[in-house]
C-alpha cells in the first residue's frame, strides 16, 4: 500500500514556502482534475493566504460545466511571475504545454508539484505525490488535508466527492475500495451530497445528450472475435446534437454494457483534425485497455483509458475511415 505521509509533510513546508502558484487542470479537463485543482485552491487560498491563479486551457462543457465556476479559470499565464506550479490529474500535461521547455529557456527558479493517480511516469525535477492505488487524485488531496489536519468545509467536502464520485464511475468501478468508502462517508459527514453528483451525472440527460447516444448506438459494431464495441462521433454529429465532447466520452459506458462486449471503443472529433478515442471495460472481462491506449501513446487505468489520434472520420464507399 502507498503511503504518501512524509511527501505530505514535504508538500506542506514546500506550500508554506511558495506566495505566487498556479494550479493546472489536464487538458479536456475531467471532474476529478477541476475537483482536485478547486479542493488545492481551498487550502492555499483560505487556509494560507496565497496567491493563485487556475488554469484550464480547454473550455469547460457538460458535467463540469454544470459543477465549476468557469469564471474563476484562466487559459492565459505569464510563468516568470510565479514561484510553484501545482499539475493536478495528469503529468503529461506538464510536458503537453511544454512547461518543462520554458522553464528551461527562460531559467526560472520555479518550484514543480505533481499530484496524480494515473500510472505514469514521475516528473523528474518535481515533488512527486503519486499513488496509483487511489481511485481519484481528489482521493491523495483528501489525504494531505487529513495528514494536516486542514477543515474540510462542506463546499471543498463536495469536490472531493464530486471527483471521486466521476472517477469510479459511481462506485461501480474496480477502483472503488473500502478506503474510497470510508473516506466517502467522512465527507457525507462534512456537508457533501452523494444525492447531487447523482443527479448530475446519471440523471436529468438533456434531449441532446440522447440523441447523440441514438447516433453512436446505431453506429455501434460488436466483433465477436476480438469481444470490442466501436462506435464514432463526427464534429457534425455534435455540433447538429448541440452536445458536448464530455457527452461523447461518456458514451464508452454505455456501450461497454452491451451483451458480448468485452471492451469499448468510441471516437469522436474533439478538434479540428484531432480524434479523441475513449475505451471502457470490466474487471471480470479481463482485457487492460491501457495497453491498448499505449499503443497509440495515450494511457489510463486497467479499464478506462484513452489517446489521440490526428485526422478526421470520413465516410468512403459506406464505410467510415480516419484520413
Amino acid at each position: 500500500m502507498t503511503n504518501l505521509s512524509e511527501k505530505f509533510i514535504k508538500l506542506e513546508k514546500e506550500l508554506l514556502k511558495s506566495q505566487k502558484l498556479l494550479l493546472f487542470s489536464h487538458l479536456n479537463p475531467d471532474v476529478d482534475s477541476l475537483a482536485s485543482v478547486f479542493a488545492m485552491n481551498d487550502y492555499l487560498k483560505n487556509g494560507l493566504k496565497k496567491q493563485t491563479t487556475l488554469i484550464s486551457k480547454d473550455n469547460l462543457d457538460g458535467l463540469a460545466l454544470k459543477i465549476f465556476p468557469k469564471n474563476q479559470l484562466e487559459k492565459t499565464y505569464n510563468l516568470d511571475k510565479y514561484d510553484t506550479i501545482i499539475i493536478l490529474d495528469r503529468e503529461d500535461t506538464y510536458y503537453k504545454l511544454k512547461l518543462d521547455q520554458e522553464i528551461e529557456k527562460k531559467s526560472l527558479r520555479i518550484k514543480v508539484i505533481n499530484i496524480d493517480h494515473h500510472p505514469r511516469k514521475p516528473i523528474p525535477e518535481a515533488l512527486n505525490l503519486v499513488n496509483v492505488e487511489a481511485s481519484a487524485t481528489c482521493e491523495i488531496i483528501y489525504d494531505f488535508f487529513k495528514k494536516i489536519d486542514y477543515k474540510i468545509s462542506p463546499t471543498l467536502a463536495q469536490y472531493l466527492l464530486n471527483g471521486i464520485f466521476t472517477d469510479t464511475g459511481g462506485f461501480r468501478h474496480n477502483n472503488t475500495t473500502a478506503k474510497t468508502l470510508e473516506i466517502v462517508s467522512d465527507l457525507m459527514k462534512k456537508g457533501a451530497s452523494i444525492r447531487k453528483i447523482n443527479q448530475l451525472v446519471f440523471e436529468n440527460k438533456s434531449l441532446n445528450t440522447l440523441k447523440l447516444w441514438s447516433i453512436a448506438l446505431g453506429r455501434a459494431e460488436l466483433y465477436e472475435k476480438t469481444g470490442m464495441v466501436i462506435s464514432f462521433l463526427t464534429k457534425k454529429d455534435l455540433k447538429e446534437c448541440n452536445a458536448s465532447k464530455s457527452d461523447a466520452s461518456g458514451i464508452a459506458e454505455v456501450l461497454n454494457t452491451i451483451s458480448g462486449s468485452k471492451f469499448s471503443l468510441i471516437l469522436y472529433e474533439s478538434k479540428p483534425n484531432l480524434i479523441k478515442a475513449s475505451l471502457r471495460s470490466d474487471e471480470h472481462k479481463g482485457v487492460d485497455v491501457s495497453e491498448i491506449a499505449k499503443k497509440f501513446k495515450g494511457g489510463g487505468h486497467k479499464l478506462a483509458s484513452g489517446f489521440e489520434i490526428k485526422g478526421k472520420l470520413k465516410e468512403f464507399k459506406g464505410k467510415w475511415v480516419i484520413e
